[in-house]
């Protein structure tokens, strides 16, 4: 089992301005360093009149796999800056490129550095992330009495991922596999027993941040 870590849902665009120097920060989740690179691939060719198309990526989930590229900045001044605040803040399976702009006024090194770094950071403060944690999925089958009461229950521990509206209720869900067997105890408490809890199997998740 891998530890928890963090990824950006869908692919998000952040521009800061720096000394006339735009910054142009694209995150997105990838699956493996081959997707990346597919991905720094187009995103070079959208901006294929950019001075510089750097980035750095963490592709998987025990963050061992990593990459990084200046694309032509003095070394050491972006690349690896901007790699650094990803696992900084424990995100994996996730591209970032900083596309820059020259705007004419040179940043020397240490300015270098804290634009990309700021880029990065500030492409994460304002992109939709999940905490991926290891989970087990579940699914309560209850009344249309208990219904209610049992969802907002599951609602604070867990994250509800679907609701099946039949003779039954079927509530599906997933919980970080640590607290799930107090959580389900807790349904069944709530439920005087008759809630009919099955776990359908485990894996990471996404849970909203």
């Amino acid at each position: 089992m891998t530890e928890s870590y963090f990824c950006v849902k869908g692919v998000s665009e952040r521009e800061i301005v720096i000394n006339r120097s735009r910054f142009i920060t694209t995150l997105m989740p990838i699956d493996s360093a081959e997707q990346a690179f597919e991905e720094i691939k187009k995103i070079s060719k959208r901006y294929s009149d950019a001075t510089h198309n750097c980035y750095a990526f963490v592709s998987n989930r025990a963050g061992t796999e990593q990459r990084f590229s200046d694309d032509g900045e003095p070394q050491g001044t972006a690349g690896m800056p901007m790699l650094e605040v990803l696992k900084k803040r424990n995100v994996r399976m996730t591209l970032a490129v900083v596309t820059r702009y020259f705007g004419g006024i040179k940043l020397g090194a240490g300015g270098l550095v804290g634009a990309y770094s700021s880029s990065v950071a500030e492409a994460l403060d304002n992109a939709v992330v999940a905490e991926f944690d290891y989970a087990s999925y579940y699914v309560a089958e209850c009344g249309y009495s208990e219904y209610r009461r049992l969802s907002d229950e599951i609602a604070k521990e867990a994250q509800i991922t679907g609701v099946e509206y039949g003779d039954s209720v079927k509530i599906s869900y997933a919980a970080v596999s640590a607290a799930a067997e107090k959580l389900n105890v807790k349904l069944t408490d709530l439920s005087s027993g008759k809630v009919r809890i099955t776990c359908t199997g485990e894996g990471f998740f996404g849970f909203d941040k």
